[in-house]
């Protein structure tokens, strides 16, 4: 007698539906525009693609070094019309102090202010871009998880940010991604005297 699953060919669809409903914002909610100083900022890129290797797909973002967040991001082409777009999220903040590698855009685009070109003190963001590499597949450099959509790609990498760094989170999404992890519906049951 041959065992078959009694849940076969029943799953749902991959991928959530209301995915596409996702309005990730861009810019942190957690340092105040005009009251807060970010002292010290770290610019950097981050490379991915949608459906094929040459459909390039950039995440520029700042990461603030003192609070360890990420500040702003946009995405699009390594051209210098998305590090401006970068630079106007971020006017609206006091930076003292910008770290960047030695990408030739950034030394153009920061003149004139506190600028600091230098693989040591870029070291946290770029550790925050392995950080994404590793918590979000779409980003692996060789990997079989990858964004069919530009779409998609932006807005589920925005609202990785936004939970973890903006602290935003959507009502919806989060009540139905706790909802398929029995661990925590299990736990929720518990504190409430359920058993």
């Amino acid at each position: 007698m041959s065992r078959q699953c009694t849940h076969y060919g029943r799953w749902p669809q991959h991928g959530f539906p209301s995915l596409k409903k996702l309005r990730p914002q861009s810019v942190t909610s957690r340092i105040q525009p005009g009251s807060d100083v970010i002292v010290c900022a770290e610019m950097d890129e981050q490379w991915g693609y949608v459906g094929a290797k040459s459909r390039q797909r950039w995440l520029f973002y700042a990461y603030d070094r003192i609070r360890r967040t990420v500040a702003a991001h946009v995405f699009g082409e390594r051209t210098l019309a998305t590090l401006e777009r970068l630079l106007s999220l971020l006017s609206a903040f006091e930076v003292v102090v910008w770290m960047t590698d030695g990408w030739p855009l950034y030394e153009s685009r920061l003149k004139g202010k506190l600028h600091v070109i230098s693989k040591r003190y870029t070291q946290r963001i770029e550790r925050h871009n392995l950080n994404l590499r590793q918590h979000l597949a779409r980003l692996g450099r060789k990997s079989l998880s990858f964004s069919k959509s530009v779409e998609l790609h932006d807005k589920v990498i925005g609202h990785y940010l936004n939970i973890k760094h903006y602290q935003w989170i959507c009502p919806y999404i989060s009540r139905h991604l706790l909802s398929l992890n029995p661990l925590q519906a299990r736990c929720r049951r518990y504190s409430r005297g359920e058993r």
